[in-house]
């Protein structure tokens, strides 16, 4: 065993892949108008007057006595220690108390240099109070902030072992589809960004998730009005913020993982020594199901329906992932710093399945036979970042370039009439310059410009040509400028304005003929927020996006899954034009928490699956619709019992309207779709905590139809090791049913196809994390800490 983690161990620092030591982004409160970069750290320790013994979980708050609000609420450690952040200049007070001790306050001024302002605070203790008391706190799981929603993974003590895809089933707005994709409030196009930064799989959620642990997460921030700082494409942004460990000397974490539906395990290792720090990664997963499925196509003869053909399959599963990481950060004064990551993936889905057909009468019409497909794609992207802080505090000059090549295959045999081997390759860079200035303490404009390089390229062969035939030949160039203020005013008034302006130039080449397309948009976003008494608060937003139609609907190569099913993507498609419009109200009664917001959503040009039916066989291909308008809700409510369990309830409803055009007859579909979850979390005692999760989702609406309803719970367990050097999590997916059934149905004037898939989505998991080094919950020393800050200006 210890040959194999050192094994382990020794391939997760291979130096030629890499993930970048990013900044991780969590503002102090709703202002959220700085980066972390431009705040000073205020840090020190609460201890006993008289006995100079430091006082465990003491309690305190950080306001702001200018404005006569509260800036942080934070709690020390066991050991007394503690560390907040704060913008140079901001005149407050610190409010420290603890059960036995008399309350004290005190004034802090930050200092403007890139050194932490130091604190030693000694409490009195009451006359003729107990001689031990004990303490617990805890933080949220979920909060509002201006702008977003965060969900706090690394407070969730169950959160272990599964994928980002799993963990994502908690956070608040968010549903994770049969497919692994993900939609927000019923909008399926969500980009997703690792630590504030986009890649080549940005636009591909479910690939993305697959290679990303569970533990290796810190917050999920849900985006929903984004600032026009961000790009533009995407109607939701979700960024995932990772751990990030600080530590001197050298750490690693192990995870391994083993169930009846899959099994993964991961390695990190991180060295940090005064200016420098590498980290390196290694992750490994592996899924296997059995799956059955069976399907009906029908025709309309007069007022009577008949059936074409039928199929029942079955078959099995198996996905692979590798991904492989590593990255360097040099901070080569305390304002400049250089950061550079690489990152390797791999992925391989086969697919086995046996296929019987035949018509409504009884009669075979295909033979029955054994369909086999693979498809498999490698990724290579990387990420060098300059930053430079200024003198004056709060201003900053960001230079980056980002990249990535994805290389993908899919083979099907037999694909009849024959053999298809289709290939297709992805390659995306990104220049980005970003700068902001303060204009006043309370006010941060900010401003930069962005290049991003798109070259798309797909092929086909078969085995009747015998040879490859290029089919699509795609560039794509964006040039985007934009200009953004964030303005904090008096009467706890909050003000986010912005616009960006994008030029968009796609060169389309399909065999012999080529084409040219140019756009130029204008975005602009607002939101207004209004903080009222006992921490409510108030928000209004607008935001104007756009979603460009990503690579794996542009492939115009038909790709055949089985004889009546094909799948053919289109090269013309337009962008969509997404408006949002939300209000969003947030109360704090205690440890309980209240969310509740409204939107309305327009969508220009949505892009929309639509079935056509040739002989028996169903072809679905993508096409632009007229119109979509959204209008719902969503609900969220945190309640604790008592201090050791949490509950959280979400619930997301919409009524959808979907308007085909005339160029598909002028269709229209309507209707209602709602999903609702809840999250359970109960700590047993220090070492033992029980969590419980599940939801379902109705099925949506399409324009020739409904997709499928489906439901998810899962119940688990964890206990930490000695000495925090790890814990032990035992899961249980859907206990109660060996497998769901995700039924679609599409329905037109002439044909109609119902398809219902069995997921045998019955688990169990064993998981266990194990940390080498100083890694985990441990915090470093004080003296290790002062020295990093004072060239590090960032989350701890």
């Amino acid at each position: 065993m210890k040959a194999y983690l050192m094994s382990w161990l020794l391939m997760s620092t291979l130096p030629c892949f890499g993930h970048p030591l990013t900044r991780v982004h969590t503002p102090i409160d709703t202002l959220a108008l700085v980066r972390q970069g431009a705040k000073r750290t205020i840090q020190g320790t609460v201890a006993d007057s008289a006995s100079r013994h430091p006082i465990p979980y003491a309690t305190l708050r950080l306001v702001d006595t200018q404005l006569q609000r509260d800036l942080s609420g934070f709690i020390a450690d066991e050991q007394g220690r503690f560390m907040v952040e704060v913008v140079p200049g901001t005149a407050c007070r610190i409010d420290v108390s603890c059960v036995g001790f008399v309350p004290k306050s005190l004034s802090v001024n930050p200092s403007s240099a890139d050194r932490p302002t130091v604190l030693s605070i000694a409490l009195k203790a009451l006359p003729n109070t107990i001689e031990e008391v004990s303490v617990r706190a805890s933080k949220p799981i979920v909060e509002e902030q201006l702008d977003r929603l965060v969900y706090h993974a690394d407070r969730d003590n169950t959160a272990q072992g599964n994928l980002a895809t799993d963990l994502m089933r908690k956070v608040p707005m968010v549903t994770v589809l049969p497919d692994g994709g993900l939609s927000v409030r019923g909008a399926t196009n969500v980009k997703i960004l690792v630590n504030g930064r986009s890649s080549v799989l940005s636009n591909n959620p479910a690939e993305l998730l697959r290679q990303i642990p569970a533990e290796s997460i810190k917050t999920v921030e849900v985006i929903t009005s984004p600032s026009a700082k961000y790009d533009a494409e995407g109607s939701t942004l979700i960024n995932i913020v990772t751990k990030k460990n600080l530590t001197e000397g050298v750490n690693a974490t192990l995870n391994w993982g083993v169930g009846s539906t899959g099994s993964n395990a991961a390695s990190t290792v991180s060295f940090n020594y005064k200016k420098l720090s590498l980290s390196s990664g290694l992750t490994g997963n592996w899924f296997y199901n059995p799956f059955a499925a069976d399907a009906d196509v029908y025709q309309k003869h007069g007022t009577n329906w008949q059936r074409v053909i039928s199929q029942q399959a079955s078959g099995k599963m198996g996905i692979q992932v590798v991904n492989a990481n590593a990255g360097v950060e040099y901070r080569l004064s305390p304002k400049n710093r250089l950061l550079i990551g690489l990152n390797h993936r791999i992925r391989r889905i086969t697919t086995d399945r046996d296929a019987q057909f035949s018509t409504g009468t009884g009669e075979t019409t295909l033979p029955d036979g054994h369909y086999h497909s693979l498809i498999q794609s490698k990724t290579n992207d990387w990420n060098a970042e300059y930053t430079h802080t200024f003198k004056q505090a709060q201003q900053e000059l960001t230079l980056s370039w980002t990249g990535g090549i994805t290389r993908n295959q899919t083979l099907t045999v037999p694909a009849l009439p024959t053999q298809t081997d289709i290939q297709s390759q992805n390659n995306e860079q990104v220049f980005q310059a970003d700068y902001q200035h303060p204009i006043r303490r309370n006010w941060l404009v900010e401003t930069g410009v962005r290049l991003t390089v798109r070259h798309i390229t797909n092929s086909l062969s078969d085995s009747v040509t015998d040879h490859r035939l290029t089919t699509l030949g795609y560039n794509q160039q964006i040039a985007a400028g934009y200009w953004s203020s964030q303005w904090d005013m008096k009467n706890k008034w909050s003000l986010r304005t912005g616009i960006r302006l994008e030029h968009t130039t796609n060169q389309i080449t399909q065999l012999a003929d080529q084409r040219d397309q140019q756009y130029t948009n204008l975005f602009p976003n607002a939101l207004i927020q209004k903080r009222l008494k006992n921490a409510r608060s108030i928000k209004l937003a607008y935001s104007l996006r756009i979603q460009r139609p990503p690579a794996q609907l542009l492939n115009p190569a038909v790709a055949t899954t089985d004889p009546i099913s094909r799948y053919a993507g289109s090269p013309l498609l337009q962008p969509e034009q997404i408006q949002t419009a939300e209000l969003t109200y947030s109360t704090y009664v205690k440890t309980n928490s209240f969310v509740v917001s409204m939107f309305v959503r327009r969508t220009a040009q949505p892009i929309s699956p639509y079935n056509t039916l040739t002989g028996y066989t169903l072809v679905t291909q993508y096409v632009n619709l007229s119109s979509q308008t959204d209008v719902g809700f969503n609900l969220y409510a945190s309640v604790k019992a008592w201090q050791r369990w949490q509950t959280i309830v979400q619930a997301n409803s919409y009524y959808a309207s979907l308007t085909g055009g005339t160029s598909l007859g002028n269709l229209t579909s309507r209707g209602i779709n709602y999903s609702v979850g809840i999250l359970s979390t109960c700590e047993l005692s220090k070492t033992w905590a029980l969590q419980l999760y599940g939801g379902y989702n109705s099925s949506r609406v399409r324009l020739q139809g409904r997709d499928a309803a489906f439901t998810y719970y899962q119940l688990s367990v964890r206990k930490n090791l000695p000495q925090q050097r790890g814990s032990i999590a035992l899961g249980i997916d859907n206990p109660l049913q060996r497998r769901a059934a995700w039924v679609s149905y599409n329905e037109t004037d002439t044909f109609a196809y119902r398809s219902t898939a069995y997921q045998y989505n019955r688990g169990i998991r064993l998981t266990i994390i194990y940390r080498i080094g100083k890694s985990g919950p441990r915090q470093e020393s004080a003296k290790s800490r002062e020295r990093r800050q004072s060239d590090l200006k960032e989350d701890q």
